[in-house]
């Protein structure tokens, strides 16, 4: 482009001219203050990026190994600071060909300040780009980068070096595998000494943690080579937050899927540190980092589960959970929580014990994971099965409301639902949590689900839990009845498609509402039972199919009329019960008077055998033959 075209450019003067400077045809000074000043600018000025696409090839000219290492670094940091904030510029400038000359510049022959810049570049090429980490790789970039690793390099390129590799290989399998066969390993572990600085640390801890990241080999590779115990230190409260978080990080994919690292990192004394790095006073980053590992090291392992409890980690993770905590971090310390606590009826006892069922509770009407939903209902499935004290805190924590609407919401997965009315359904069965109930409100969402063509499972855990609570108390059941509960009970009942089953649950719900039910075989026996005689000429209106739409009024006692109809529906029980029993009595008589005769007959058949003797008696065929 000329000179003249670059005047008749649109954008900021001052870019414009400085771009001029380093043209082709410049002299070196120029060239020297005009990559110096692109620099500053694209660092002042890096919102108007696109004023700078044609300062990129001219940039790229700088490295060429001709032109003076310190305008080669000048240039080297200008395209560095183009690509740091625009994605667009960062393609450009892989396309205008800076990665050969940029990994060229890591070479022993060039000064350290140089080397520096080229590989800030070459890292931020590679930042979320796969496409540039095949290119730089490719370049050749791995062995250089892992020799400036070494003890004898400057503390900056050293940092670089390593944040450059560690960018490399994430999400990068192949980059994985040769960045440890090039030997960066060791070199990299080495930084994790005491006497490094801390932003080297944090860069090694940064390039470990991406080489191990869904890699078992590179995982063994790293536990070998001391990893561990430098980066347990590297947890104390005295370290720098971010170097801990880096730290916390390389533990992590360490340890996941895994138990030969669990096992070394636990023995390394990582849980207290661990633990102690979710109190509050700890920066975000450290405590989602924390709590990961501990997640991973407690699934599905009763050992570390208790060590893990033990060392106090169940009080600061259900502080985790509330509000005020930020949605991925309270994410992280829910799923940690839940592991530590599945299957364990000791650590549920803890959680319970520090106020740890609200929270879980207040999670279940929160937009979170289908995966975590379903830890947690299964979670609290568990807790209400232990002791009516875990129930009693349940209702008190209100938890029905969530659970009903869980059972009622059609995105609910089945094993969801299920749990959800299994917990539902224990509270309602202990007595001692059954008189918290006063209300139906919270139940009458459930209404809904009493249609024909609801799922049978839905019907039955539906009808379950109204039964159950109908059960409960005479203004519970006029609530329901107000609710609107009769008429879609009686046509679930009245249809030919409902299962036997579900009629069964039906037909118990039925019976729980009979003090309040209008239709007319409830009125009649509540009119029976009651001493009243019912008149051909009376204007009672009662439900004679599912459509009707009329009530009757309360029985004077519902208490003891409820209860004599219980006891009526368990005579009539009792009845079918022993009659199915003579029947299957009658058939066993049957069976056994047929064996006994079968008997008989074998036994009259060897005595004629015997007194004909000799071949003389009647022939086989004859036995056969017979009736």
């Amino acid at each position: 482009m000329s000179a003249k075209d670059l005047h008749n450019q649109p954008g900021d003067p001052e870019i414009v001219r400085n771009i001029l400077r380093i043209s082709p045809t410049s002299k070196l000074i120029d060239k020297f203050y005009g990559a110096r000043e692109l620099k500053a600018l694209a660092v002042k000025k890096s919102n108007q990026v696109a004023s700078y696409a044609s300062a990129i090839p001219n940039l790229v000219a700088l490295l060429s190994p001709k032109i003076p290492f310190e305008i080669q670094e000048d240039g080297a940091e200008a395209l560095n600071a183009l690509a740091l904030h625009s994605r667009e510029n960062t393609d450009k400038v892989a396309a205008a060909g800076a990665i050969p000359p940029l990994v060229a510049l890591l070479s022993d022959s060039t000064p350290a300040g140089v080397q520096e810049k080229a590989a800030c570049a070459l890292r931020t090429l590679v930042v979320n780009n796969t496409g540039n980490q095949g290119k730089v790789a490719s370049a050749g970039a791995i062995p250089p980068l892992v020799a400036l690793l070494s003890v004898n390099t400057p503390a900056g390129v050293q940092d670089q070096a390593a944040c450059a590799l560690a960018h490399l290989v994430i999400n990068n399998t192949g980059n994985q595998g040769k960045v440890a066969s090039a030997g960066a390993i060791p070199p990299l572990v080495a930084l994790l000494s005491a006497n490094t600085p801390a932003g080297l640390q944090r860069g090694a801890a940064c390039a470990l943690a991406s080489l191990v990241i869904e890699n078992y080999s590179n995982q063994g590779k790293v536990a070998s080579a001391g990893a561990i115990p430098p980066l347990v230190a590297l947890l104390s409260t005295s370290t720098p937050a971010l170097v801990q978080e880096q730290a916390a990080s390389a533990l992590l994919n360490l340890v996941v899927n895994n138990t030969g690292n669990q096992g070394k990192v636990i023995s390394a004394g990582a849980i207290p540190y661990l633990v102690a790095s979710l109190s509050a006073n700890t920066p975000a980053g450290v405590q989602k980092m924390a709590a990961c590992a501990l997640d991973h090291l407690v699934a599905r392992n009763t050992g570390n589960q208790g060590k893990v409890a033990s060392a106090g980690a169940i009080a600061p993770l259900v502080e985790l959970l509330s509000a005020n905590t930020p949605a991925d971090l309270q994410e992280v310390a829910a799923y940690s929580l839940l592991n530590l606590v599945a299957n364990n009826r000791d650590n549920q006892a803890k959680m319970v014990s520090v106020d740890g069922l609200p929270p879980l509770v207040a999670l279940l009407s929160a937009d979170i994971e289908p995966s975590m939903l379903g830890q947690i209902v299964e979670s609290l499935l568990q807790i209400a099965a232990c002791n009516t004290y875990n129930r009693k805190l349940l209702a008190a924590a209100n938890a029905i409301s969530p659970l009903v609407g869980l059972m009622t919401n059609p995105r609910t997965t089945a094993p969801v639902v299920s749990s959800a009315t299994s917990i539902v359904t224990t509270l309602l069965t202990d007595p001692r949590v059954r008189v918290m109930f006063t209300s139906a409100t919270a139940f009458l969402p459930l209404l809904a689900l009493l249609q024909v063509n609801s799922p049978e499972d839905m019907l039955v855990g539906t009808s379950s839990v109204l039964s159950l609570l109908a059960s409960i108390s005479p203004s519970i059941r006029r609530e329901l009845a107000a609710a609107g509960i009769i008429l879609p009970l009686l046509a679930v009942r009245a249809a030919s498609s409902t299962p036997p089953q579900v009629q069964e649950k039906l037909d118990l719900l039925h019976v729980s509402l009979r003090d309040v039910c209008s239709c007319q075989h409830c009125v009649s026996k509540r009119k029976r039972m009651s001493g009243q005689t019912s008149t051909k000429g009376s204007s009672t209106s009662t439900l004679e199919h599912p459509t009707a739409t009329t009530s009757v009024a309360e029985p004077v006692d519902s208490d003891k009329l409820m209860q004599e109809l219980l006891e009526e529906e368990e005579r009539e029980k009792a009845m079918k019960e022993t009659k199915a029993k003579s029947k299957k009595g009658k058939k066993q008589r049957q069976k056994e008077k047929k064996k006994e005769k079968g008997k008989s007959e074998e036994q009259q058949l060897a005595v004629d055998q015997a007194s004909e003797g000799n071949g003389q008696g009647t022939k086989d065929y004859l036995f056969l033959s017979a009736p």
